[in-house]
């Protein structure tokens, strides 16, 4: 096999590849000519331009397929209503919780705190299904002891006042579309019943049977 030679850049003498580094007449260093180193050189050059070259290439098909996983991701939102169902479990768990308090404050007889949830706060309160349940159960906790003591004291204007709250409370049920919204109790439900009627015949034996009625027009 042939052996290779390097040529000095300096002098044009040729050196065994490999033997020195060095030119052994005129000392420049030297440089390996051959066809296989050059053809070395070449492909690092184009391989390191290639490599150049393909990095905007590689950028723009990750940008591409970013977007395109953000379009499919969107569109599958879009399609499925996902923001509408992540508004709808949001107002869930607004409603649930309201409907926590009051019912901890009923199971609790703190009737102080539910008043605050039915009176002070029912524009709040309202959104629950469960608000005419636990309203209707502080009415029949609140009313019916004044109503008596009215009773006693003959006060025919604090016994109308009274009974339009709770008629009317109860003539609500009237409509179909009342239960169809709202949370019911058969348990409240049959006091209210009960005490309407109580009411009804006490204001009727009082005599105040026609302005009882007009209330409930």
């Amino acid at each position: 096999m042939k052996q290779k030679m390097r040529i000095c850049p300096g002098c044009g003498a040729e050196a065994p590849d490999g033997k020195t580094a060095f030119c052994h007449y005129c000392g420049r260093e030297l440089v390996d000519l051959s066809r296989e180193n050059t053809d070395k050189k070449i492909q690092g050059v184009k391989r390191v331009q290639s490599e150049t070259m393909s990095v905007p290439k590689k950028i723009g098909w990750t940008a591409v397929v970013t977007l395109l996983i953000l379009f499919l991701l969107f569109g599958l939102a879009v399609f499925f209503d996902i923001p509408g169902k992540m508004r709808e479990s949001g107002m869930q768990r607004g409603m649930d919780r309201l409907s926590r308090n009051m019912q901890e404050s009923y199971e609790k007889e703190e009737w102080d705190k539910l008043e605050q949830y039915l009176i002070d706060e029912c524009e709040v309160y309202l959104d629950s299904p469960d608000y005419f349940l636990y309203r209707t159960a502080w009415f029949l906790h609140i009313y019916p002891p004044l109503f008596d003591e009215a009773h006693r004291s003959h006060d025919a204007e604090e016994m109308l006042f009274i009974y339009e709250i709770m008629a009317k409370d109860y003539d609500m049920r009237a409509d179909d579309v009342f239960f169809s919204v709202y949370v019911t109790d058969e348990e409240i439900e049959a006091a209210l019943a009960s005490e309407v009627e109580r009411e009804t015949q006490i204001m009727t034996e009082e005599g105040l049977e026609d302005e009882m009625y007009k209330l409930r027009r």
